[in-house]
């Protein structure tokens, strides 16, 4: 066992293991992101942008998530008119 990280199953756990996910993989896009830059070759280029593709992807849906966890404020501007 691992002294130095919480078990996952706590608040903090699980924070800290989301984040380590959510890090992991913005390095992961930054790398493909690097790699199919500098690459020349036709194949490999699509391989790395196929892989970059599925990282996006797996990115937008982490934060369609965190988004639907959120509450949505109230409007502010209720009930607030403005007559030019």
């Amino acid at each position: 066992m691992n002294y130095l990280q919480p078990p996952a199953r706590t608040l903090l756990g699980s924070l800290l293991s989301t984040l380590s996910r959510s890090r992991r993989l913005e390095d992961r896009i930054r790398k493909l992101s690097a790699e199919a830059v500098a690459t020349d070759d036709p194949a490999e280029a699509n391989r790395i942008l196929e892989e970059l593709a599925i990282a996006l992807h797996d990115h937008l849906d982490r934060l369609r998530q965190l988004a639907g966890r959120r509450p949505v404020p109230p409007e502010r501007r209720h009930g607030f008119r403005v007559d030019f």
